[in-house]
């Protein structure tokens, strides 16, 4: 009986082993056709959008403080990059364009705004602010001249001159996303939208932007990186960087200025690019220091950060590094267990929304060489050379066997 046991656990091991060798090999599927469309991220966006119109938003504002508004800025935005270089006479650009439109009506309305204090300096706050604005930068970014959307235009001018304003005036880097709570990535979202507007209109904010970077060098924490959260009124750290947050914040800094995004790009991979039987992740917390997982980061496993791990993907994509872009990537495909059907493509099984919403995203980065490459190298050698120890474990445990 513990031999079968035994034998039992090893063949579970096998199959494990092998089901994640498999899925490491991972490659989205493309349109055969110019301009090549990633059909996974679209099988994702299809899943969402049936979720989406469910009702998913609101079940994820019970879960989390900002769940609503997250939750449809993620979605928006990846359709934004996903139409990027579709034609916008295509079927795929009306259904795009009109999700689009979709978010930013849901982000526009009491139900996204309630979380958020109307009576802040910048009104409800960076965190607000900073995701709708920004998304309705991109937004404006996907239309053609024929398509011009004139009052969203004034809307997003509006906000931004407001932005600059009060920042300007503030004697902080760092505005309030809560009444007396402030976190920096909120902040890089916001000032992303001001680079996006000097991108699509007669650039005016570069000084603003200019000058708020020099007073974010003058916060930093003790390895140069920006922290995860800071004082309210004086913008000093009250928790160091972080790995959930500092993907985010990369994601949005090279829109700002990509030589100093470059620097702490650097650091930041210095710091929290760890590797698990050779499998890499991003920390939640930098080497050397250890902490527990929180509405932030989500799981902490063995110090790796989900989170962090699938944003971090992205940015491992926007900042070139190929093999570690696709390897995360295809580690998320095994853990989360992504699962394409028909025209619809899941994660988990469909049970959190805002996961399959953070791997749209993650996943929906501008077609590139980067996203096509398999990998210079065979980050997944560990694992191999498992299943060979494991193989030949089982071989030898059975060829001694007893005999009847």
């Amino acid at each position: 009986m513990l031999q079968r046991i035994l034998y039992s656990a090893l063949f579970l091991v096998i199959a494990i082993i092998l089901y994640l060798n498999i899925r490491f090999y991972y490659q989205p599927r493309w349109s055969s056709t110019a301009p090549q469309i990633n059909l996974s991220v679209e099988a994702q966006l299809n899943y969402l959008q049936k979720r989406m119109h469910a009702g998913a938003a609101g079940d994820m504002q019970k879960r989390y403080p900002e769940g609503y508004l997250f939750l449809n800025a993620l979605y928006g935005l990846s359709w934004c990059n996903l139409l990027a270089k579709t034609p916008a006479q295509s079927p795929l650009y009306k259904q795009g364009i009109e999700e689009v439109r979709w978010a930013l009506r849901a982000i526009d309305n009491p139900t996204a705004r309630a979380p958020f204090s109307p009576n802040l300096p910048l009104r409800y706050g960076a965190f607000y602010q900073g995701w709708s604005n920004y998304l309705r930068g991109k937004y404006l970014g996907l239309l053609p001249e024929m398509m011009e959307d004139t009052a969203q235009a004034q809307i997003f001018q509006a906000n931004c001159a407001q932005i600059a304003k009060v920042v300007t005036e503030s004697k902080t880097p760092f505005l309030e996303s809560y009444v007396y709570a402030t976190w920096p990535a909120d902040m890089v979202v916001l000032m992303a939208s001001l680079a996006q507007h000097d991108r699509l209109f007669r650039p005016q904010y570069g000084l603003v932007m200019k000058n708020w970077l020099k007073q974010v060098d003058k916060r930093t924490d003790k390895l140069g990186l920006i922290p995860h959260s800071v004082h309210p009124y004086t913008g000093k750290a009250l928790e160091a960087a972080r790995g959930s947050s500092q993907s985010l914040i990369l994601n949005f800094l090279i829109e700002i200025d990509s030589s100093y995004a470059r620097r702490h790009f650097e650091q930041y991979k210095k710091s929290f690019l760890g590797r698990r039987t050779g499998l890499p992740g991003i920390r939640e917390y930098p080497k050397g220091t250890w902490g527990f997982g929180d509405v932030d980061s989500g799981p902490v496993i063995f110090g790796i950060g989900g989170a962090a791990s699938i944003v971090g993907q992205r940015t491992m994509a926007l900042y070139g590094e190929a093999d570690l872009a696709i390897g995360l990537r295809n580690c998320i495909e095994a853990f989360g267990l992504g699962w394409h059907w028909g025209k619809e493509k899941r994660y988990l099984f469909g049970a959190l929304p805002i996961a399959d919403a953070f791997i749209a995203w993650a996943n929906s980065v501008e077609a590139s060489k980067v996203e096509r490459l398999v990998g210079k190298r065979n980050w997944r050698w560990s694992f191999q050379l498992a299943l060979v120890v494991v193989l030949a474990s089982v071989g030898m445990m059975w060829g001694t066997r007893p005999r009847r």
